[in-house]
């Protein structure tokens, strides 16, 4: 991702802050109030400015790790994608939704840091360290997928075929599988309508319905099957995301008769974790980006 592909992205992130500071009022505690009272948050921070397909995806993933349903399309970006550009509508409302799965696994790490089970830390266990591994292959795979559909669809409805297909079928599928998953790891927590589980309850109701109502425009997309093994067989996808990765991503069961593979495990699972971990830690996105964030650790 260049500067200038990161440049929207970048602006609207300094502009809303950390999220999770209890002061910013563009940050998690402030969403949640708003929403509970039936309001949009004050001021105007939220709008994403126009520009071209790829950085509006970045910029819109800024506003939906925060909260998808005040996330909005730039003017200019929504008459060209209802121009009908070949899809890219479809494909920058589900592409979004990484930003939402990006904050979600953030909040379940930071609370599995600091929660203890059995008299040590909930982070140490590995079967909870490979679900989130499994998550963030989950959410590489969405990107990859997201990436390579905004550029098709850009580039014209001729362009439009297999990623964009991929993407509105299985991306809310892989999307909302993972933030189930990580729903559980939260255990009794998740039902606590305070601090940062409040966030994550807010993530996982917005996100269903933003996407899903993304797919339901596309309906007779599910016709036609996803050939996903022979898709990321692709050099395309190479350059984008180490293959293995992707092949230990948990979603990729749906395309199957399996509806969920497994989890990953050994070094790829390692891998995932470690790379998942320095980038919570440098403060960096989840995503290909790999954005700086406002975010604190």
């Amino acid at each position: 991702m260049n500067t200038t592909t990161a440049a929207l992205a970048d602006a609207l992130e300094q502009r809303l802050g950390d999220p999770f500071d209890p002061a910013n009022p563009y940050g998690f505690q402030a969403v949640v109030a708003a929403a509970e009272a039936g309001r949009r948050p004050d001021g105007d921070a939220w709008e994403v400015p126009d520009g071209d397909p790829e950085p509006v995806l970045h910029a819109l993933r800024a506003v939906h790790r925060r909260s998808p349903a005040l996330a909005a399309l730039p003017p200019a970006t929504a008459a060209g994608a209802g121009a009908g550009t070949g899809g890219l509508a479809e494909a920058l409302a589900v592409g979004a939704g990484v930003g939402a799965l990006d904050s979600a696994l953030r909040i379940t790490l930071r609370h599995l840091r600091a929660r203890r089970l059995y008299g040590a830390a909930a982070i140490d266990l590995p079967s909870l360290r490979s679900l989130l591994s499994g998550a963030f292959a989950d959410l590489l795979l969405c990107d990859v997928l997201a990436t390579l559909a905004v550029r098709e669809a850009a580039a014209g409805p001729a362009q439009h075929g297999t990623p964009a297909h991929a993407l509105v079928v299985l991306g809310p599928r892989i999307l909302q599988g993972a933030l189930d998953r990580l729903s559980v790891v939260m255990g009794s927590r998740f039902y606590i309508r305070v601090g940062e589980h409040a966030a994550f309850q807010l993530l996982l109701s917005e996100t269903q319905r933003a996407l899903f109502e993304a797919g339901r425009r596309t309906p007779e997309a599910d016709a036609a099957p996803v050939p996903l093994t022979e898709l990321l067989a692709d050099p395309a996808v190479a350059a984008l995301c180490d293959p293995r990765l992707l092949a230990a991503a948990p979603g990729r069961g749906l395309t199957g008769r399996v509806r969920r593979a497994a989890q990953p495990a050994g070094p790829v699972h390692e891998q995932l974790y470690a790379e998942l971990v320095d980038r919570y830690e440098g403060g960096r996105s989840f995503d290909l980006a790999r954005r700086a964030l406002p975010d604190r650790p």
